[in-house]
């Protein structure tokens, strides 16, 4: 078992205490009522030489506790002034410490679309991404098969939600890069070890030809990691324990 399994196992147990409180009918209903805007998160990114998803998280399971003094919506306007593109969001409650609050909270306050960052295994999880004010939902390909995220994809483009897509290797790639909407995202950290390697996002850029937006994930530390990246024609970085931290450089 990698602490991946233990998540998702944790998630859909959950998952059946949220459903029970609030039936999906419910959220649908309050939808249907909404008329909310369609996410502007994948347009944040177009056409930037250098486009940073910053990340609120209070925890992870590789660094412990990240933040004391967690506050999400002065870190959210942060990094405004520091110039993100979009926000990335923890809303996984137990390994993470993350809240859907947070995300509605930040929602508030800022102009920067967001991206909910959660182990989505459920459509009720997408069609509450959607009630909370994300603008951007996040599949995992390790988790999901591919019936799975065609049905997810689909969905999340009835709800105009924009759509990360996440990979960790060439036989996952493969799988996902039909999806010509979707942007993808390469997790430089390897579930299994917590070893993080950026050379997994350059080696795998190389394997892609296609068009779309390709984001960089984990284990940027510094400008000098975002300019090896660049070299390789990436531009999308989504950065979280250095930004949280304050070591960026």
């Amino acid at each position: 078992m990698t602490i991946l399994n233990d998540i998702v196992e944790n998630t859909r147990a959950k998952l059946q205490a949220k459903k029970a409180e609030l039936p999906l009918e419910d959220i649908i209903s309050k939808l249907n009522g909404l008329n909310l805007p369609k996410g502007a998160f994948k347009e944040s990114l177009l056409n930037k030489d250098q486009a940073i998803i910053a990340e609120i998280k209070k925890a992870s399971p590789s660094a412990g506790i990240i933040s004391e003094d967690f506050d999400p919506i002065r870190k959210a306007k942060e990094y405004e002034d520091f110039g993100a593109s979009a926000l990335s969001i923890l809303t996984e409650e137990d390994f993470f410490q993350g809240s859907s609050q947070y995300l509605q909270d930040v929602k508030e306050i800022t102009s920067l679309p967001i991206l909910r960052k959660d182990f989505m295994i459920d459509e009720y999880q997408i069609y509450e991404a959607k009630l909370i004010g994300a603008d951007c939902i996040l599949l995992i390909a390790s988790v999901l098969n591919d019936e799975e995220i065609k049905s997810f994809v689909d969905l999340a483009e009835t709800l105009q939600l924009d759509y990360l897509i996440e990979v960790h290797d060439l036989e996952e790639l493969k799988r996902v890069g039909h999806f010509s909407n979707a942007m993808i995202g390469v997790n430089n950290r390897n579930l299994k070890t917590f070893n993080v390697d950026l050379n997994n996002s350059i080696n795998l850029k190389k394997e892609f030809k296609n068009n779309n937006i390709f984001v960089a994930e984990s284990g940027i530390k510094n400008q000098d990691d975002i300019n090896a990246l660049k070299a390789h024609d990436i531009h999308v970085f989504l950065i979280g324990e250095s930004l949280m931290k304050g070591d960026f450089a």
